[in-house]
């Protein structure tokens, strides 16, 4: 799964690419949300928007990371495009504070209206349609590394 950047409306929209349908404890879901905090606190953003594009299944690992980096981010995060069974599972861990939009236009009308404050961000340094970069953690390899070590000459 990916997340490429666009803007909408002078606002940043992150649209979910080749989405994970896994489910539960995918590490590649956690890995990305450390990506986007990551991505947020650089570019100093105030706020996501984030655009599933009307996925029927999505992973259950990113959107209980997106919920867990909204209440340490303590800012809106707005979810577009989400079908009846994601929305149903945000809505069971408490997501109630703003409502689902049907297109990226509508939750940045809704930011504008509601909390303008949030969207004065710089947004020239942001690359739009590539991948928010997300690296692994060291502790998560799929390959074991050898190293060779060189014995001291006596």
């Amino acid at each position: 799964m990916d997340f490429v950047p666009e803007i909408v409306d002078g606002a940043v929209i992150l649209n979910a690419v080749d989405i994970c349908t896994v489910g539960n404890d995918c590490r590649q879901c956690t890995e990305l949300s450390v990506g986007i905090h990551n991505w947020l606190v650089a570019h100093q953003l105030r706020y996501l928007v984030l655009d599933f594009r009307d996925e029927k299944y999505v992973c259950l690992t990113i959107l209980t990371e997106l919920l867990q980096l909204r209440k340490r981010m303590r800012f809106p995060f707005l979810f577009c495009g989400m079908m009846e069974g994601p929305r149903k599972f945000l809505l069971s861990y408490a997501y109630n504070e703003y409502p689902f939009f049907l297109v990226p236009e509508d939750a940045v009308a809704y930011l504008k209206a509601k909390e303008p404050q949030a969207l004065t961000s710089d947004l020239s340094s942001i690359k739009m349609g590539e991948p928010i970069p997300c690296t692994r953690s060291r502790s998560y390899r799929t390959e074991e590394v050898d190293v060779e070590v060189e014995e001291p000459e006596s």
